[in-house]
């Protein structure tokens, strides 16, 4: 077996036990109301110890939402740094596009139970949204970066200004594909 092959069977075992602790907080969170479950209940219901539930998600909040966000890779960020995929609005739609390809776990059943205990708990709401303006953060940075690279001369706070234009514009188009 070559390294390649344990990093892959690695990595499928890794994605296997994420899903199952994610699968198994959002069952019960529907099952028993989110305040009523348990990092015991979780452990329980995937069939792990404690202490890999806490290695993976660490909290029962993180289990719920979910432990990653779809953010663009290193290969993904430098091919979109390079110019890769058009202009900075194509190339991030394409860059974009291809992060939630690879991101496996979010079927749609799934989403939509995490929507609807996100919308039956305020204090999971507020987490969510703090997540969601971090990874938006993110892309934006990541577009500042291509804006700088493409002109270098350019005023800061137009390349600011254009970032989040690019990003928002981004992100509805994306609102747009998933619905």
């Amino acid at each position: 077996m070559t390294d390649a092959d344990a990093g892959g069977l690695r990595e499928r075992k890794k994605r296997a036990t994420r899903q199952a602790i994610e699968r198994g907080a959002v069952e019960l969170a529907l099952e028993h109301g989110y305040e009523n479950v348990t990092a015991e209940m979780i452990c329980e219901r995937a069939m792990i110890s404690q202490r890999t539930f806490f290695n993976y998600a660490g909290s029962k909040e993180r289990a719920v939402l979910g432990v990653a966000t779809p953010l663009p890779g290193p290969e993904l960020r430098a091919a979109y740094l390079a110019g890769e995929g058009g202009s900075p609005l194509e190339g991030l739609v394409a860059t974009v596009s291809a992060a939630f390809s690879e991101f496996d776990g979010q079927d749609s059943t799934l989403f939509q139970d995490r929507r609807r205990i996100v919308q039956e708990n305020p204090s999971l709401a507020i987490k969510e949204f703090a997540r969601m303006e971090e990874t938006q953060n993110s892309i934006v940075e990541l577009v500042r970066e291509r804006l700088r690279a493409d002109e270098p001369s350019r005023d800061e706070r137009d390349v600011d200004d254009e970032a989040r234009m690019v990003v928002s514009l981004t992100f509805g188009i994306m609102h747009y594909l998933v619905r």
